[in-house]
């Protein structure tokens, strides 16, 4: 893959994400508008189905942002910078992205991907776990999709700027970063 197609790609790769970083940016509102969170055992076991459907939605838009960032985006970034990314283990690329500064913490993106991993595998007889680990996802999605905008300022250097026209809610994490991304 040439520079051109490489570059084309990441800005594919950007704005499929954003999409994604959107709807996660809608959970997080609504779940904190709805009082969802933090959750203590009593009021998970007390929630409707409507709002464990509401919940249901977070984790997997959460899980589904942390993989597109992982995969693609950082793959993506790899090639644009010529890096091996190919022959890379997830964790190489997590600590590539942050010596190239698209990351700010290796260490805490991998926190939040070894998070989402133990989250997709519920055993009943660790409840407390899955508690504090859907406490815990619903405390950091906020920081998750600081993370992606920060990437997409990162990706300013290939001439690319992200458009949040078709993404109201990541536009609300952009209005007190104004130097990250704005609408476009």
């Amino acid at each position: 893959m040439d520079a051109n197609d490489s570059a084309e790609a990441l800005k594919s790769q950007l704005d499929v994400t954003a999409g994604v970083a959107d709807r996660l940016a809608y959970s997080i509102t609504r779940a904190n508008k709805m009082g969802l969170v933090p959750l203590s055992m009593d009021k998970l076991a007390a929630l409707s189905d409507d709002e464990m459907e509401i919940l249901d939605a977070y984790i997997f838009r959460y899980g589904s942002l942390v993989s597109q960032i992982q995969g693609a985006i950082f793959k993506s970034i790899g090639e644009v910078e010529q890096e091996p990314v190919s022959s890379m283990s997830n964790r190489d690329k997590t600590n590539l992205m942050e010596r190239l500064g698209a990351l700010p913490s290796a260490e805490a993106f991998s926190y939040l991907t070894v998070v989402r991993n133990k989250l997709m595998h519920d055993y009943p007889e660790e409840m407390q776990k899955h508690l504090d680990r859907l406490n815990f996802i619903t405390s950091e999605s906020p920081r998750l999709v600081e993370i992606f905008l920060g990437i997409a300022k990162y990706a300013e250097k290939f001439d690319f700027r992200l458009s949040l026209k078709d993404c109201a809610h990541l536009s609300g994490f952009c209005e007190s970063k104004q130097d990250v991304t704005a609408p476009g």
